[in-house]
């Protein structure tokens, strides 16, 4: 993905997590845009990558199991790492407000680690 492009699929992924935390809408939304995710890093180069790539699998089939009790962990580890990642990321691409792939990748873990809370409380 160029960088552009890696930023608006960031974007568009924050936002379905948002909408689907503040609105009580069905989770497949988002699902569908970390789909989107799973083939783009589970073929890259890096290892790192490659195994967030399965623990978004992992995730997927978590939560169509509804295997709530992992999915939380899965969820909490993810945004975790998402957020440390992030922390040495500053570039900058597209028009959005925050709109650094770091500022992005950070915004995607403190999501992460929100719904990894609601998942928890909804055991």
């Amino acid at each position: 993905m160029a960088s552009d492009n890696l930023n608006d699929q960031l974007y568009a992924t924050n936002l379905a997590i948002s909408d689907t935390i503040n609105n009580s809408r069905d989770p497949q939304i988002a699902l569908d845009h970390l789909d989107t995710w799973i083939p783009f890093l589970q073929n890259s180069n890096i290892a790192a990558l490659t195994a967030i790539g399965s623990d978004l699998q992992q995730l997927r089939d978590y939560v169509r199991s509804g295997d709530k009790a992992n999915t939380h962990e899965l969820l909490q580890r993810l945004g975790e790492q998402t957020s440390r990642a992030a922390s040495n990321i500053h570039t900058w691409a597209g028009d959005h407000l925050h709109n650094g792939i770091g500022d992005q990748l950070r915004h995607l873990g403190q999501l992460l680690v929100i719904v990894a809370g609601n998942v928890k409380a909804s055991l």
